[in-house]
């Protein structure tokens, strides 16, 4: 309860009362009709204890000669104790400059991949982005390769935006990634060398295309193409790999020329492709494709040779977007937790970035076969 002076003379203050007395009256006038009660609750506020150096030394185990270092832009102090004092200062409610310009700081991420075009890379921004929006971070989506030519714009973008990390959905050498990750935090997301100390998020492509390969053996077809993306990237290698691998596992013989590498994830190129195999003298009758957009384009030229899917022909794509459930016949394909890779990977890099790097873990994802319209038993 507060005193009942202490409330007059509070209440005086506050509304600076002025008594003015003339003949038999006396006037009252107040000059600042403020509330009492927000008076008192300011006063609440500024009486409330300050933490000190002991407590946020207390919550992290760090001295307190090193928390003053930090507090007073101490450059010698290592990140990571960096990042626990002004985690256990945000605990504790203590106000210094040092958290509103870590605030301003942990802004943008980059997300780096190679095109807009391709469909597969749609669920995994969104998953990306739903992990940024969760955790305050802002993101900027970048198109492009990275290579020996395009390194340096990639570090200058990093460094005017100041960004403060990077997701990546391409494939980069060796060399350049390395840079890449000694000017700012890096996660890979799907496309990943995993002989490097750089987290990853991914999914196991050799398996995942032994599985799809081996179904269609066990339809009964026996002359098996594959429809492969640009060999730089790691999914392409790996589901060649597997590809190769369910074949000679089934006891037949790997054709080259039953195997066609393009460029790139494109339409039209892949009609084209496909139909020079089925008007070969032995055509394929199954297709082994390394994305959806691949299978529906074996689906067309199957139509523009006159065949039918799946009774001459069956097909399997990769990845399960949209366009897998779209066509007619729907594609029978291996699903990928796209929206999962870009949510992990999201959290992945959250983590490195609050600290935590120690406690970052690599991740495989497991795919699933969904059987569709586009594949039967011969």
């Amino acid at each position: 309860m507060i005193d009942i002076w202490l409330f007059f003379k509070i209440f005086f203050q506050i509304y600076e009362i002025f008594f003015i007395f003339h003949e038999n009256f006396i006037f009252i006038i107040a000059k600042r009709p403020f509330s009492v009660y927000h008076y008192l609750k300011h006063k609440e506020l500024d009486m409330k204890k300050k933490p000190t150096y002991t407590e946020i030394s207390k919550l992290t185990g760090i001295s307190v000669s090193t928390i003053s270092r930090v507090l007073n832009s101490n450059i010698n102090v290592s990140k990571e104790k960096e990042e626990k004092i002004i985690t256990a200062m945000q605990k504790l409610g203590y106000k210094h400059p040092l958290l509103q310009k870590k605030s301003m700081e942990k802004s943008l991420i980059i997300i780096n991949l190679p095109s807009l075009n391709n469909p597969f890379y749609s669920k995994i921004t969104e998953g990306i982005k739903s992990a940024a929006t969760r955790n305050n971070y802002q993101v900027m989506i970048h198109e492009d390769h990275i290579n020996k030519t395009t390194i340096d714009s990639i570090l200058y973008l990093i460094k005017s935006t100041k960004a403060i990390g990077m997701i990546t959905l391409n494939h980069i050498d060796e060399e350049e990634l390395l840079r890449i990750n000694d000017a700012i935090p890096i996660v890979q997301c799907c496309e990943c060398l995993p002989s490097l100390d750089i987290p990853f998020v991914s999914i196991d492509d050799i398996t995942a295309s032994i599985r799809a390969v081996n179904y269609l053996i066990s339809l009964g077809n026996k002359r098996i193409a594959m429809i492969n993306g640009p060999i730089r990237y790691k999914y392409s290698k790996d589901r060649l790999k597997g590809y190769q691998k369910a074949i000679t596992s089934a006891g037949f013989e790997v054709e080259n020329k039953l195997i066609v590498q393009l460029p790139e994830i494109n339409f039209d190129m892949a009609v084209s492709a496909v139909m020079q195999l089925l008007s070969s003298p032995n055509p394929p009758d199954a297709f082994f494709t390394v994305s959806d957009v691949y299978a529906a384009a074996v689906i067309r030229a199957a139509i523009n040779s006159n065949l039918s899917v799946p009774k001459d022909v069956s097909v399997i794509g990769f990845d399960n977007v949209e366009i897998s459930s779209m066509c007619t016949p729907n594609i029978t394909t291996v699903s990928q937790p796209r929206f999962q890779l870009g949510l992990l990977s999201c959290d992945m890099l959250d983590k490195i970035l609050c600290g935590e790097g120690n406690s970052v873990q690599s991740i495989f994802l497991e795919t699933e076969l969904i059987i569709r319209e586009s594949t039967q038993v011969k």
